[in-house]
């Protein structure tokens, strides 16, 4: 049950003795179940996507097996939001997303943009798709809606119930939301990576700190054909690494977003001058010829340490570890991952951590150094990788590689540094090892 708002509603009696007007009442306060099954703390990304996959597996049993709706497991997503999320996500499509309708935009080419000079790549198999988190989230409510009429299914969105505690009992948890308090046999922490202070010895920790700002130009100076995933144009190559991303929705509007790959969180970069003056730069657009409307910044870590859960809410079920470290890409993964939690979770049965294979932990591990150690060589490292065939770069930045693919992307980097973080990495691995022992 989602929160309704009424507005402009008014009662008027004929004009008269005793003649009055109504005032319109306020937001109508949402009533929380006292118990559910399953109490998801998030409607984002991967809360919304396991949501999804628990109503039409509940719509599945119904149809396929007969089974009672009233033994399915009732689900409860808290969304401490009570405004539409001003998020966004994109992916390489590979068919993972159970609300695959919600895709905002979607681009068969990308570009990556340096001084010594551009890489194009295209993959028309797998196009590179935006999804914006009000699209997501109409679409979820929809699928959810009409699981509902059909089934009598038990998914229920809440808005602006953000959560405070979750404390274990003997038959589940007790979660405490501004809304009010609400017992759960299960709860899953779906709210997203969190940025650590710190990571042990001999591990990595850099901080993607962006600002994405959506704008609206006075004239069609968008390329829509092509998304800029990487513009280290004109920057000075001293210092973190940053960058401008552009997808242009349309000829006249695009998100620009200012990024930047530091080891200090607090790094006082200023995204928004960044963006005004690309603008400016790559467009030739004048302060009066485009304007901001609307905003999305965040942080994204991105880390070889093992991903944790937040440890104030150990109570918890969490999703961990769907973001890519080298990358900070999550979004696919995320997807992928929710049909291994909705199972769980349906089962009743303890939620796994998203864990890489070995060989991706490792490329990850040593590409991470390099981004440390050299970051004045990162432009140059991913203008070889996106001149890579485009198909080739989309199944390493997927998981789909293997060990061909992964040889042809290490013998096109840069040889030097990159051994240097190799071995940087190895005896990384060794002291932790002996450390543990």
């Amino acid at each position: 049950m989602r929160s309704v708002v009424v507005a402009d509603l008014s009662v008027a009696t004929s004009s008269g003795v005793g003649a009055d007007v109504a005032p319109a009442p306020g937001p109508v306060r949402a009533v929380l179940p006292g118990t559910v099954d399953v109490a998801i703390v998030g409607a984002g990304c991967s809360g919304l996507a396991a949501a999804v996959r628990l109503a039409e597996a509940e719509a599945a049993a119904d149809v396929d097996a007969g089974v009672d709706a009233a033994r399915t497991p009732s689900v409860l997503v808290l969304e401490g939001r009570s405004t539409p999320d001003p998020r966004s996500w994109c992916a390489w499509d590979d068919g993972s997303d159970p609300l695959a309708e919600a895709r905002s935009a979607s681009w068969d080419r990308w570009d990556v943009r340096t001084d010594r000079g551009t890489s194009t790549g295209s993959d028309p198999a797998h196009p590179y798709v935006l999804v914006r988190a009000a699209d997501r989230r109409s679409a979820a409510d929809r699928r959810i809606s009409a699981g509902r009429r059909d089934t009598g299914g038990t998914v229920h969105i809440v808005d602006g119930a953000a959560v405070s505690a979750i404390v274990r009992t003997d038959d589940g948890c007790v979660v405490t939301s501004r809304l009010g308090t609400v017992r759960a046999r299960q709860v899953l922490d779906a709210r997203g990576p969190r940025c650590p202070d710190h990571v042990g010895a001999g591990r990595v920790l850099l901080h993607q700190r962006f600002v994405g700002q959506w704008v609206t130009a006075d004239r069609p100076v968008f390329d829509t054909s092509t998304v800029t995933l990487m513009d280290f144009t004109g920057q000075d190559s001293a210092g973190p690494v940053r960058f401008v991303y552009v997808l242009p929705v349309s000829p006249t509007e695009a998100l620009v977003e200012s990024t930047l790959f530091t080891q200090d969180a607090a790094d006082p970069f200023d995204h928004e001058a960044h963006v005004a003056g690309y603008v400016g730069r790559r467009w030739g657009l004048g302060p009066d010829e485009w304007r901001v409307v609307d905003e999305e910044r965040g942080c994204i870590p991105m880390t070889d340490a093992p991903a944790q859960p937040d440890v104030r809410w150990s109570a918890a079920a969490a999703v961990v570890g769907t973001t890519r470290p080298s990358s900070g890409y999550g979004f696919a993964r995320s997807n992928r991952h929710s049909a291994v939690v909705a199972q769980h979770l349906a089962a009743g049965t303890a939620v796994p951590p998203f864990v890489d294979g070995w060989r991706t932990r490792f490329l990850d591990a040593v590409f991470l150094r390099f981004l440390r150690d050299r970051p004045e060589q990162a432009a140059e490292a991913f203008r070889r990788l996106f001149a890579l065939p485009g198909p080739l770069v989309v199944r390493f930045l997927s998981e789909r590689s293997g060990p061909i693919d992964e040889l042809r992307i290490v013998l096109a980097l840069q040889k030097r540094p990159f051994l240097a973080a190799l071995v940087r990495t190895v005896r990384d691995t060794v002291v932790r090892t002996r450390s543990r022992s």
